[in-house]
C-alpha cells in the first residue's frame, strides 16, 4: 500500500518538475515567436529583438548561425542578412527578419556578436520546413483519427464490464502494466512537449530532427491513462471472482518502478540529463507494451474463450496502431528526416506491437475459439475460468 502511495507521489513530483519552463536569465535577444512552422516557397516574418539595450556599447552587430554554422550548408532557408541594433533613446530595439523556405527540413537559428556574449541555449529561433502543406494537414488528420480511434478503444471494455457487472475474463496483470505504461507515457509526451529546456535538449542531439510528440499524443496518453484508472475500479466493485494481479506483474511493476525512482534521483542531482531521463519513462513504456498482452493472451488460451474480453477494444486498438504507423511515415515523407521515425522509439514501438498482438487477439476471437451457439456462462468456480493459477507463471 505505501509503496503504491510512494510511487503515485513520485509521478506526480517528477511531472510538476519536468514541465516546468526555464526562465532563461541569459537572455541577450529573443525571436519573436521563437518557432515557426511553413513549407518550401512560403516566407514569415519573425522579430530579433534586444532584450538589454541599456548595458550595450552605442552598436550591437548580430551575425546569424545554422546549426552553429556561419552559412547554411543544406540550404533549408535563404540566407539571413545580419542587423545592426544602434543605442538610441525611444528607439524599438527590434529587427524584422524574413525566413523564406527553401528545403524541407529542421533548422536552428541562433546570433553571434562581438559586443555581446549570445547564449545559443536560449535565444534561437526553431524552424521547421515542411514539403507540402497538403501533407501537412494530413499528417493531423491522420493523427487525430487514430487519437479518436486508440481512445475509443477503451470504452467497449469499460461498456462490457458495467452491463455484467462483472471483470471477470479481464486479466488484472494487463489492467495494471496498462496502468504503469501509460503513466510513464504520459510523463515523456507532456514534458518533451511542453518543456523548452527538453526541446533543446532533443534539438540539440537531432539537430535536423523532428518533434516527435505532437498535441494528440499528449491527450491520448493523459485519456488512456484515465480510462485505465476507471477500468480498474470496475475492479473493485464488480464481481472479479478469484482473480489477481500475479506476483511475476509485481515484481516486474516493482523493478521497473525501482529504476525509475533510482534515474529520477539520479537526474535531480546533475548526473543524468533531463532528455534522457524522460526516454528511460518511454522505455519502460516500451517495455510494458512488449509484455503487457502475454497475461492476456495466456489467459484467454487456457480458457479457450475470449468472453469477458472485448474484441470491440482490439479492432479500434488495431486501427489506431496502423494510423500511429502512417503518421510517422508520413512526417519522415514532409520533413525528409526518416531518422525521426526512430527519435520517438515509444510511438513507433507502440504501434508495431500493438499491431502484432491484435492480429493474435482477432485470430484467437474469430478463427481459435469462436463462440458456440451455445452461449457458455463464466462462473467464478468453473474449470476454466479458475484464477487461482498466476496468469505469469515462470514457465510463461
Amino acid at each position: 500500500m505505501y509503496l503504491k502511495i510512494l510511487t503515485v507521489f513520485l509521478y506526480l513530483h517528477l511531472l510538476f518538475n519536468l514541465t516546468i519552463c526555464v526562465q532563461p536569465e541569459q537572455s541577450v535577444i529573443s525571436f519573436e515567436p521563437s518557432s515557426i512552422s511553413i513549407t518550401i516557397g512560403q516566407s514569415y516574418h519573425v522579430n530579433a529583438r534586444l532584450l538589454i539595450p541599456d548595458i550595450i556599447p552605442p552598436d550591437v552587430f548580430l551575425m546569424f548561425l545554422y546549426n552553429d554554422k556561419l552559412s547554411d550548408p543544406q540550404g533549408y532557408i535563404q540566407t539571413l542578412p545580419n542587423i545592426t541594433f544602434t543605442k538610441q533613446t525611444g528607439d524599438d530595439q527590434s529587427r524584422m527578419i524574413i525566413v523564406s523556405g527553401r528545403r524541407q527540413g529542421h533548422l536552428v537559428v541562433t546570433a553571434q556578436s562581438p559586443q555581446v556574449n549570445i547564449s545559443s541555449q536560449y535565444d534561437f529561433l526553431l524552424i521547421d520546413i515542411a514539403r507540402s502543406r497538403t501533407l501537412n494537414v494530413l499528417v493531423q488528420l491522420v493523427g487525430w483519427i487514430y487519437f479518436f480511434a486508440w481512445s475509443i478503444s477503451f470504452y467497449p471494455q469499460i461498456i462490457l464490464n458495467f452491463r455484467r457487472q462483472s471483470v471477470v475474463g479481464l486479466n488484472f496483470d494487463f489492467l495494471a502494466l496498462n496502468i504503469l505504461g501509460f503513466s510513464c507515457y504520459s510523463i515523456f509526451n507532456v514534458c518533451l512537449y511542453t518543456s523548452h529546456d527538453i526541446q533543446q535538449q532533443y534539438y540539440t542531439k537531432h539537430p535536423h530532427g523532428v518533434l516527435p510528440v505532437l498535441l494528440n499524443d499528449v491527450v491520448f496518453s493523459v485519456h488512456a491513462l484515465i480510462a485505465c484508472l476507471i477500468t480498474a475500479g470496475q475492479c473493485v466493485f464488480f464481481e472479479r471472482g478469484t482473480q489477481r494481479i500475479s506476483y511475476i506483474a509485481r515484481i516486474i511493476g516493482s523493478i521497473l518502478t525501482v529504476f525509475l525512482l533510482v534515474s529520477s534521483i539520479v537526474a535531480f542531482t546533475n548526473h543524468l540529463s533531463m532528455l534522457t531521463l524522460i526516454y528511460f519513462f518511454s522505455y519502460v513504456k516500451l517495455v510494458i507494451t512488449m509484455i503487457k498482452y502475454v497475461p492476456q493472451a495466456w489467459m484467454n488460451y487456457r480458457r479457450q474463450s475470449t468472453e469477458g474480453w472485448s474484441i470491440g477494444n482490439i479492432l479500434l486498438d488495431f486501427t489506431g496502431g496502423i494510423l500511429s504507423v502512417v503518421q510517422m511515415f508520413l512526417l519522415a515523407i514532409n520533413y525528409d528526416d526518416w531518422s525521426s521515425i526512430f527519435g520517438s522509439p515509444t510511438k513507433f514501438g507502440l504501434g508495431l506491437f500493438s499491431i502484432l498482438f491484435d492480429l493474435l487477439f482477432i485470430a484467437q476471437h474469430y478463427l481459435f475459439f469462436r463462440p458456440t451457439t451455445r452461449r457458455t456462462h463464466l462462473t467464478t468456480n468453473g474449470e476454466n475460468t479458475d484464477e487461482r493459477t498466476p496468469i505469469l507463471s515462470p514457465q510463461s
